[in-house]
């Protein structure tokens, strides 16, 4: 299984505070662990992988390391970027 980069683009007037804050909240209800600081962590839960915080490029960097082979990526990507923004 390989592992799937992509980014998630970030409101210019969105904090890194508010960003992750609604992101955990998100995490909880759609039962995935997202643990971590402002500029990186982990997440855990249907699929697996970490996130960066790029408030220069205004982006959010999630790495999927690790899903179940009969879950579509797109279904993945999907969701975690509902977390995310």
């Amino acid at each position: 299984m390989s592992s799937k980069t992509f980014e998630i683009p970030v409101a210019d007037d969105a904090s890194t505070e508010a960003i992750l804050g609604r992101a955990r909240d998100a995490a909880r209800g759609a039962g995935i662990a997202l643990t971590g600081d402002d500029a990186s962590g982990r997440f855990e839960g249907t699929a697996t992988g970490s996130y960066t915080v790029d408030l220069e490029a205004r982006i959010i960097r999630v790495e999927v390391t690790d899903k179940p082979g009969f879950v579509p990526w797109g279904m993945i990507e999907t969701a975690l970027r509902k977390v995310f923004q």
